[in-house]
């Protein structure tokens, strides 16, 4: 039950921020955030994972070439507080400058 919880959470705190368009949509506890460019994902992912989100890099050529993705797992031990924070952090990247938009 908390692990639908937090995938409900997700879903609507993304909905909610506007990133939804960035996502693959999802119903399970796997979402990925599409950030094209092996550089760009990993750039992403490095930052997330030093902020303590355990978040991976899904690069070219095992995707397609620009639509490299972060891949996200949800936990039934993920807090709200985790979500909420993945979610503003994701925001930096995808609703800024920090990302190269080749």
């Amino acid at each position: 039950n908390k692990l639908h919880r937090n995938i409900e959470l997700l879903r609507s705190c993304l909905e909610n921020s506007k990133l939804s368009p960035a996502f693959i949509p999802s119903e399970s506890a796997i979402h990925c955030c599409v950030i094209s460019g092996n550089d760009q994902v990993k750039i992403v992912a490095k930052v997330l994972q030093q902020k303590g989100f355990d978040v991976r890099p899904i690069l070219s050529p095992t995707v397609p070439q620009g639509k490299e993705r972060l891949r996200i797992c949800l936990h039934s031990f993920n807090s709200e507080e985790d979500i909420e924070r993945l979610v503003t952090e994701l925001q930096h990247f995808i609703n800024s400058d920090q990302l190269d938009n080749d």
